[in-house]
């Protein structure tokens, strides 16, 4: 978890300096900072993510480890104009050398050391990622390099520099959605230095994966970069589910390092798995049967396909003043036939033998097409008026999107037996399809987007910022159904324009202390899904707001960051039923969090690193529509988490890391009737440099094989399942590397 090199040439906004190296402390400062700190807890951010700036330093004579900006867009000194030590907001940097050597392959797993997130499930065409990030459900609020990657897929990692979680409501950065934050993937940019690895992968899940990274340059400010992928894998003893999948990623960079510089980046991922369908509950619980009882069927299938093509253009008019344009077009193709467990009409009670239970296949199928153009202008200046120094954002964005979504008829709807049903305790996966089933619906919706923002950081000498800014939205759609047995067309209208401020006051005691106070908000507009109904078509956004209190402060001359913050997020329109008429929707429904997050990230030592996070989360339901919600957690909020990775290295060549995922119990429904156990999942790392060039790692995942759920979807007693975290397996990754850093991931 060593910070790799700043590449000189790399096309993005060179780094700014967060704070000089840590110097000697006043009694008084020192201990302020502490119970502060102890106070507000400790962050997950890491602490190579915090710059020295010796030229500001006062009679310190120790420096902390340089910062890393990668990657082809991260938010940080793009969006987000200052360093991760001085932005006022909570903010998670999952690098690539962490998810390389927790051997994380997927997007959802990397996101597994962000403590305040949970995963969920889906049917129908709510498929593929799908989290809750603060209590907040975050399906749209998945970004790749700073442009919303809203769509139906589960994210690879294999052309990930890294990820940003950005916690809390953040309109202002990204319009809508965002309530509980928003997740950045940054994609690998072009290097001005020559790097070529191959990792393969062997698992005892029978996994077969390999990566490939090349980078190669063409001039002194020029390079192109190409990242593969190719896996076939099964989960550790849920057999009967099969993963495949490809990608390839090819980048090409003009101009690194001069004041003119064009990246043209395109990524295309390609899936073909038979999913997992889960087990249904059972009397409020996972119901009891073993971890590889599978409920659906052996010709179940997903498939998708994913393009995606970015140009992103820098010019840089002084070294205080640039623009950015970036251009994205995103097409993305997905294919469900599969089937879920459901009790039908016949839910069993507590008093019901186990051996007595049937199970029936509910058949939610859809396929689509989504395309996604946008365009987003970015202006950022540095200047000073009357000794107050501004870093001024200003950026406009357009953008459209379009779903062609078929929805099948479902035969469960009407024939609950229309598959045998199949016992609890025993499923069978290989009874036969009877029938592909035809379209029932064909839903057409566009939504047109354009948006202005501007955010003003001004700094009052070297001890307080103040940040500002405001964002003005338009979010319009039409939406057309055609129901196919009747012939109906709905078609279906909605429009919304509305503004989101965002304030933030940080104070800078000392340059490795700064301690905020921020105000946030975030909007949902009815037809955020590409969706709308007759019941939400004339219907405000639903809006959230955040106060939040953070600090974050280096110990140990800086080799350790501490920091962390307390909030509360509210959103006093939640949609909900009309109390006096079931039948209509309302926006009169409270829902709140209060929180407090805690991490540490650094080195204790020379040799010892860690990466740690608490988070405790109280979210409920304040008024609702539905009597019996009011009072009850929010469902699939965690009340407390815990995430924590440490490595030690013995030597240049031995390292070792171990780590462990705590999540506590938590709801199913809305009403607080169905549990999720919680759990602990213990993993490891040992890892040895063989030569300059070749490196073998060893992953062990769930050592103490713990059965336990990862994620879960829940509508009724009758409709629903639990997806079972993976048993105990191993993976060895070979890694062949040449270049400048040999251990370059």
């Amino acid at each position: 978890m060593r910070s790799a090199p700043l590449d000189p040439l790399a096309c993005t906004a060179a780094p700014t300096a967060a704070s000089s190296a840590i110097a000697p402390l006043g009694h008084t400062l020192g201990t302020l900072s502490l119970c502060v700190s102890s106070l507000l807890g400790l962050s997950a951010a890491q602490a190579d993510a915090v710059a020295v700036d010796a030229a500001t330093a006062d009679d310190e004579d120790r420096k902390l480890e340089e910062v890393t900006v990668s990657g082809l867009r991260p938010l940080l000194h793009d969006k987000l104009p200052q360093d991760l030590q001085n932005t006022p907001q909570s903010i998670t940097v999952v690098s690539q050398r962490l998810m390389s050597e927790q051997a994380v392959t997927r997007l959802e797993d990397a996101l597994k050391n962000v403590p305040g997130i949970t995963l969920n499930a889906g049917e129908g065409a709510a498929r593929g990622d799908t989290v809750n990030l603060r209590g907040f459900s975050a399906f749209n609020d998945f970004f790749l390099d700073g442009i919303r990657d809203a769509a139906v897929y589960s994210r690879d990692s294999f052309d990930l520099d890294s990820v940003e979680v950005i916690k809390g409501p953040s309109a202002v950065l990204f319009g809508r959605g965002s309530t509980g934050g928003a997740i950045n993937q940054v994609s690998k940019a072009p290097l001005a230095t020559p790097l070529a690895t191959v990792t393969t992968n062997f698992g005892s899940n029978d996994l077969y994966r390999a990566t490939t990274d090349l980078n190669l340059p063409l001039t002194g400010s020029s390079a192109v970069r190409l990242n593969a992928m190719g896996e076939n894998s099964e989960i550790a003893d849920r057999n009967d589910v099969i993963n495949r999948r490809w990608g390839i990623a090819p980048a090409l960079s003009l101009g690194m390092g001069g004041s003119d510089c064009l990246t043209l980046a395109y990524l295309h991922q390609q899936e073909d798995n038979r999913p997992d369908s889960g087990i249904p509950f059972l009397d409020r619980a996972p119901a009891p049967v073993p971890r590889d009882a599978y409920y659906g069927l052996l010709s179940d299938r997903t498939t998708t396909n994913v393009d995606i093509g970015t140009a992103r253009y820098r010019h840089d008019f002084t070294a205080s003043l640039s623009v950015a344009d970036t251009l994205r077009y995103a097409h993305y193709t997905f294919d469900f036939i599969d089937t879920m467990p459901n009790y039908g009409a016949d839910v069993p009670t507590a008093a019901t033998a186990l051996d007595a239970i049937l199970v029936g296949r509910d058949a939610p199928g859809s396929s689509g097409v989504q395309a996604n153009l946008t365009e987003q202008i970015d202006l950022q200046a540095h200047f000073d008026i009357a000794a107050v120094e501004h870093t001024l954002a200003v950026g406009l964005e357009f953008a459209r999107q379009g779903l062609d979504l078929v929805r099948y008829t479902n035969p469960f709807n009407s024939d609950n037996g229309w598959i045998p049903q199949t016992p609890l305790l025993d499923p069978d996966p290989n009874q036969p399809l009877p029938r592909v089933e035809p379209p029932s619906s064909l839903q057409d919706t566009v939504a047109n987007s354009s948006a202005a923002y501007v955010t003003d950081t001004m700094g009052f000498g070297r001890y307080v910022d103040l940040s500002a800014g405001l964002r003005f939205d338009r979010f319009a759609a039409d939406y057309d159904q055609l129901t196919v047995a009747s012939g109906a067309v709905l078609h279906l209208e909605h429009e919304d324009r509305l503004g989101s401020p965002r304030a933030a006051l940080v104070i800078k005691p000392a340059p490795m202390q700064s301690y905020y106070l921020s105000f946030g908000t975030s909007f949902d507009p009815s037809a955020e899904a590409l969706s709308l109904t007759t019941k939400t078509a004339n219907l405000g956004p639903v809006k959230a707001k955040t106060y939040e209190a953070g600090a974050k402060t280096g110990w140990l001359d800086g080799a350790l960051a501490l920091t962390g913050a307390v909030f509360r997020t509210e959103v006093d329109n939640a949609q909900t039923n009309d109390p006096e008429n079931p039948t209509i929707t309302v926006l009169n429904g409270d829902q709140r969090v209060d929180g407090l997050e805690l991490g540490a990230s650094g080195h204790l030592t020379r040799q010892w690193e860690i990466f740690a996070g608490y988070t405790y989360l109280d979210g409920k339901t304040i008024r609702s529509g539905i009597a019996a919600y009011v009072g009850q957690p929010l469902p699939n909020v965690a009340r407390n988490a815990l995430n924590l990775w440490t490595e030690y290295e013995f030597s240049a060549a031995w390292q070792i890391g171990t780590g462990l995922n705590w999540l506590d119990r938590r709801f199913a429904d809305s009403g607080g009737t169905t549990i999720i156990p919680g759990y602990v999942v213990w993993n490891a790392m040992l890892s040895y440099q063989l030569s300059p060039h070749v490196a073998v790692q060893l992953n062990g995942f769930n050592l103490l094989n713990r059965n336990y759920f990862v994620n879960s979807y829940y509508t009724s007693a009758s409709e629903n399942h639990v997806i079972p975290g993976a048993g105990r397996s191993v993976m060895l990754s070979i890694r062949l590397s040449l270049g400048d850093d040999h251990r370059a991931y």
